[in-house]
């Protein structure tokens, strides 16, 4: 990762933190990867449930990141229990087909340009954890097979 990447998600960063833990989540930097994030989030309506998202970044604020679920914060994303189930969410692709994931991009190439194209502005970081949040409490089905 760059290193206009890297201040800039440092920057961005402490609103992440601040809306996760108002959402019962926390967030954590990967000790080996400085652009791997961990956010353990649930849903509202299920709030026994947790769920570990690895968010890696190529290049912040100006790419969409890879987001995967997994099994544990440094865990296997390979686990298709791991998984929510949510319109978009493909646990057994292992992505997200929505625009707000680099999985989502690449398979829906049209999204670049338009209503869907990567808001580059703000608080980018925010913007994926608050899209998390919002699938998980209004659109949660509940845990992968």
């Amino acid at each position: 990762m760059d290193r206009e990447s890297e201040l800039a998600l440092e920057e961005d960063e402490p609103a992440v933190v601040t809306f996760l833990v108002r959402n019962g989540g926390s967030l954590e930097r990967d000790k080996d990867n400085k652009a791997r994030y961990w956010l353990t989030m649930g849903p509202r309506s299920a709030s026994d449930e947790r769920y570990y998202v690895c968010v890696t970044w190529s290049r912040y604020p100006h790419s969409a990141p890879s987001v995967k679920f997994a099994d544990a914060v440094g865990g296997s994303l390979a686990v298709t229990k791991a998984w929510p189930v949510i319109t978009g969410y493909r646990p057994g692709n292992f992505d997200i087909c929505k625009p707000f994931t680099a999985e989502g991009y690449v398979a829906h190439s049209e999204w670049a340009s338009g209503p869907e194209a990567w808001p580059a502005t703000g608080n980018p970081f925010l913007w994926v954890a608050e899209t998390l949040q919002g699938d998980l409490d209004h659109r949660y089905g509940g845990r992968s097979a």
